[in-house]
């Protein structure tokens, strides 16, 4: 999670959208549609996963995000040939954790396969949310029976170090040593701070094996610059270690770096450091303009190496609001191990340029309806822990398109609530393919009792449907609030036929 300016600041999908000069230039994931920022990736059989925050929330439905604050859930992505993207929905939300007191989930490491079971570890904001800074984080841990998700919270507060005291720290990112052994590296969870520690892991990879170790990083530039700012990664590459991290830039005159965010790196013989032994090199450059942050996640897929990275959706948002895409590109590393650097204007990342096409897998365990694509009579309003529910009136619908229902789908399962005691035939209709298409499935809506009173409600389907549609879900009944709204929906999901998937 970048805090670079310490101020408050698809169609069935195949088709780039040139949404500004430089979206011209980078092949984003989800082009046009859902805001995603740091991503860390890795190859877990033959996809290529992504795993990323989310800004609130897409294209269009953007909500503020001063200090970060908005950022709510942990998304998963998947591909194999780069042009061809999955989104696997929410993995981890904030209204998962009991312990999130300040309505932010920052940067995270998630998909890690182990004993059967895969694991994540993700920050969340402990100061109040009402407090006007970036604030404190504490590492929590987290284990799925399928990779993305859902992920449950292991120990219901927060991990702990070998002292006992909640582990306070940033950007996790698990990485193998040399002696074969998962270690978990992190920043410093304060954000005032600027420190990088490292511990092995565990064998229940759910708490430390030993007393974290600070580490030795480039602290200033020549110009008089923080070097290190935030996001250590490290990846061993030339028989060295390579500490990657975030450095922030200001303007100080001729001779000197632009102003602006970079993604540097610096080496050493041991994943222990010490990294400020040499003069760090840049591995990606500032967006144009320099005003907004970037961020790395590095990985092997099938033999070759991969940079994620995210760049500023900004051509029509303010500054403060921190919104962001990912992009992907090949990661090029010289004889020497030095990395090619990136320069996101040009770089028009892997595979078929201009080509993006997006799916929704509707098998994931928690698609937010904040994430549609069109809406008509419904409004979006926050919910408990930074997620927003939409309101929706008679006859309003919410449209997602290009959602894979794979072999059949079975089930749908919605997470709702109505606050008006007046409400009359209130109905949730599920239909594929257009507002007027077949129903699939009802949902009965009755009084919850308050806005952010939920009650889970599910239904078999009542025809089979697979491959891929666009969803559509449609509010009826009579009888609602003082501006027509009758009930709320925050998520769904769908279950696939016994032994599909």
């Amino acid at each position: 999670m970048n805090r670079s300016l310490r101020r408050a600041g698809i169609g069935l999908a195949s088709l780039a959208l040139a949404l500004a000069t430089q979206a011209e230039a980078q092949k984003l994931i989800t082009p046009g549609y859902l805001f995603n920022s740091d991503p860390t990736c890795r190859q877990i059989g033959d996809r290529f996963y992504l795993f990323t925050t989310q800004d609130p929330f897409t294209v269009q439905f953007q909500r503020d995000n001063t200090y970060f604050r908005g950022m709510y859930a942990y998304h998963a992505f998947s591909t194999t040939d780069f042009d061809h993207w999955v989104d696997h929905g929410s993995i981890l939300t904030g209204r998962d954790v009991t312990w999130n007191s300040g309505g932010a989930l920052w940067d995270g490491d998630a998909g890690i396969p182990h004993g059967g079971r895969f694991y994540a570890y993700a920050p969340f904001r402990v100061n109040a949310k009402g407090e006007e800074n970036y604030g404190r984080f504490h590492l929590g841990a987290f284990v799925a029976d399928r990779l993305d998700g859902p992920y449950r919270d292991v120990f219901g507060g927060p991990m702990r170090g070998v002292d006992g005291k909640p582990l306070e720290a940033l950007s996790p990112y698990v990485v193998t040593g040399d002696d074969g052994a998962p270690y978990l590296l992190w920043g410093s969870g304060d954000t005032e701070k600027h420190e990088v520690r490292i511990a092995r892991l565990a064998t229940d990879m759910t708490s430390l094996a030993e007393s974290p170790r600070l580490l030795r990083v480039p602290e200033r530039d020549s110009c008089g610059n923080l070097e290190y700012f935030e996001s250590p990664m490290l990846l061993k590459t030339g028989g060295r270690w390579v500490l990657t991290y975030v450095a922030y830039k200001e303007a100080k005159g001729a001779g000197c770096d632009a102003k602006g965010s970079y993604v540097r790196y610096a080496s050493a013989a041991s994943m222990f450091g010490p990294f400020d032994q040499e003069a760090p090199h840049t591995l990606i450059y500032p967006s144009p303009g320099g005003h907004e942050s970037t961020q790395q996640g590095m990985c092997s897929y099938k033999g070759e190496s991969y940079l994620a990275y995210h760049l500023p959706y900004d051509d029509v948002m303010p500054y403060a609001d921190h919104h962001r895409q990912v992009a992907v590109t090949r990661l090029g590393i010289s004889a020497s191990g030095a990395f090619e650097p990136v320069h996101p204007e040009v770089d028009r990342g892997v595979g078929t340029p201009g080509v993006t096409d997006l799916t929704l897998d509707a098998f994931a365990s928690r698609r937010e309806a904040a994430e549609f694509h069109v809406r008509t009579g419904a409004t979006g309003e926050a919910g408990l822990a930074g997620e927003y529910q939409i309101k929706m009136k008679p006859g309003g619908y919410l449209l997602f398109r290009a959602m894979d229902f794979g072999s059949g789908a079975a089930r749908f399962t919605a997470e709702l609530s109505a606050e008006t005691d007046t409400i009359r035939d209130a109905v949730l209709e599920v239909r594929v393919d257009n507002p007027a298409g077949p129903v699939i499935a009802t949902i009965d809506v009755r009084p919850t009792g308050g806005r952010t009173t939920y009650r889970v409600s599910s239904a078999d389907l009542r025809m089979p449907v697979r491959g891929l549609h666009d969803l559509v879900l449609v509010a009826r009944g009579a009888g609602g609030d003082g501006d027509g709204h009758l009930f709320n929906i925050s998520w769904f999901a769908f279950a696939p036929k016994a032994g599909l998937r």
